[in-house]
């Protein structure tokens, strides 16, 4: 486990390795520095950058899981020296802030996970047992509720995304990577109504959205306005900004930064199926890495 951006709450990471540890046999190997502080990171640039680059490294560590989120990782990411890493491969977990990980491996080549984290791993059975089935190559199934702005069909591609901030944060820098023939997920949290249309807007004008397979739009917790009324909630920028495709659409998925927050392995080829009142996400198609 490391720490990647914001300062840990030691409690919370303790009870998450317990989890692991005892109720699923695993053993957990924490960071040097993963409980440090500097300001709002948890330790330093360099600091940070040395227990992820020494995981990395590390033959005997079979994958790396985020501590936490927030904000940090786009800072270090194109530091890291992936030799080792490419020699012998390990899942990547987390998502918020490590969206920029997992982008950073997609556009190397290599799959990673995006799942619950150590301080949220004792949110909900069902999202660690998922990541559980993650790491262990299970297929994954998801069959969940249905939402009234659904566009109803079906897609099959590679999956990719995260946080929606950190998606169009990553637009031109050296983890960009096409989107065409893709299913895009989405989430994000505490953000401002029009900073959501704004990222909306990047990623259309970037092209990002004109190829797309399908799109899962998760979980948009805790948006925020400003002293002047934005006029639409997040679902609704995203549907206007979505509407002009033709591409299966589902909301409300169990992807975020709520309770419910199932592991998606990034890069996967997955099938989405998407009616009014249910949605089905699954792989097990034709396992490969991004091409």
């Amino acid at each position: 486990m490391v720490s990647l951006a914001s300062v840990l709450d030691e409690a919370r990471l303790l009870k998450g390795k317990e989890i692991l540890e005892e109720t699923y046999g695993l053993e957990v190997i924490l960071g040097s520095h993963a409980l440090d502080k500097h300001h709002n990171f948890a330790g330093n640039d360099a600091t940070r950058l040395a227990d992820f680059q020494e995981m990395l490294d590390r033959a005997d560590i079979k994958a790396i899981l985020a501590g936490r989120g927030g904000y940090g990782t786009s800072r270090i990411i194109d530091d890291v020296n992936w030799d080792s890493f490419k020699a012998n491969p390990k899942w990547i977990v987390g998502f918020s802030d490590i969206t920029m990980a997992h982008l950073k491996l997609q556009s190397l080549g290599y799959q990673s996970i995006h799942a619950p984290m150590m301080v949220t791993m004792g949110n909900e059975v069902a999202s660690t047992e998922s990541l559980l089935n993650a790491l262990s190559g299970s297929q994954l199934v998801y069959q969940e509720r249905g939402h009234n702005d659904n566009k109803i069909g079906d897609a099959e591609g590679q999956i990719i995304g995260g946080n929606l901030c950190l998606l169009a944060h990553n637009i031109g820098s050296t983890a960009d990577l096409s989107f065409n023939g893709k299913i895009l997920f989405i989430e994000d949290v505490g953000e401002y109504l029009y900073n959501i249309d704004r990222m909306m807007i990047q990623l259309k004008r970037a092209g990002k959205l004109d190829n797309l397979a399908g799109a899962v739009i998760g979980q948009f917790s805790g948006s925020k306005e400003n002293s002047t009324v934005f006029g639409k909630t997040a679902y609704e920028i995203i549907q206007e900004h979505l509407s002009p495709y033709h591409f299966p659409i589902c909301y409300d998925f169990p992807i975020g930064h709520e309770t419910e927050n199932r592991a998606i392995r990034c890069g996967e080829k997955m099938k989405l199926e998407v009616r009014k009142d249910f949605v089905r996400l699954s792989s097990g198609i034709n396992l490969e890495i991004l091409s």
